[in-house]
């Protein structure tokens, strides 16, 4: 965590990666070069083998990081064939400690966000299986989306100003007897969050997205299937 600054991490499908990281690393390094904020996408081992998708990590200012998670949104949605002005499921994942604060009391916190931000966002019922993270999915256009992402992050900032996260609380630490049970998650009754399909089972705005249990067999991450690459990534 840069000079107190929180990091901004969001769910990107393992097939989407190389669209964004670009051959030979041209994409992100633009990316990087054009918004001011350091992006890095986590690599194997970094992050539980229970999660299918890429975690990708946006540090710097505000504006920064405004910047880069905008250009971020905008290459899924070129490969989901939506245009900026359609709305598009973007997950972003959060301390799990930091859930009921962003939800408020009866809500209240998490309407003003969407209220301000002209998004829908449901926060995941349980922490990713292995990690102390649990998701946020968020539905509105592009600028609607970003706009989401900064609010809720700042709700974050807001913690670790005031001591209640630090930086640990934002990296994922392997255990070392491997287990996923230490995180949320559970064993035979299917616990824990792996990154289900949340596009078709979106509850009420400002509510919880279901278990995946609940949702049927879980698809490989997060948003689903991608289409193929274009050649040259």
């Amino acid at each position: 965590m840069m000079d107190g600054q929180v990091p901004w991490r969001c769910l990107v499908p393992a097939d989407a990666v190389a669209f964004i990281i670009g051959k030979g690393g041209t994409n992100i390094r633009q990316l990087s070069d054009t918004s001011g904020a350091h992006v890095g996408v986590s690599k194997e081992g970094e992050t539980p083998s229970t999660l299918a998708d890429k975690i990708v990590t946006i540090g710097g200012l505000v504006d920064q990081k405004e910047s880069a998670c905008g250009q971020v949104i905008q290459k899924l949605r070129q490969m989901q064939g939506i245009s900026d002005h359609e709305p598009g499921i973007f997950v972003i994942i959060v301390p799990q400690i930091s859930a009921p604060v962003i939800i408020g009391a009866k809500g209240a916190q998490i309407k003003s966000i969407m209220e301000m931000s002209g998004a829908e966002i449901n926060v995941g019922r349980e922490s990713i299986m292995g990690m102390p993270d649990q998701p946020i999915s968020i539905n509105g256009t592009s600028d609607q989306v970003v706009s989401a992402v900064s609010k809720l992050n700042g709700v974050l900032q807001d913690m670790v100003d005031r001591g209640k996260l630090s930086e640990k609380d934002f990296a994922w630490r392997p255990q070392a007897d491997g287990g996923a049970d230490d995180f949320g998650g559970g064993g035979g009754g299917g616990g824990g969050c792996c990154g289900g399909d949340y596009r078709n089972a979106m509850p009420s705005p400002g509510g919880c997205m279901p278990h995946p249990g609940q949702m049927g067999a879980p698809p490989p991450g997060a948003y689903g299937a991608y289409p193929p690459l274009p050649c040259g990534y």
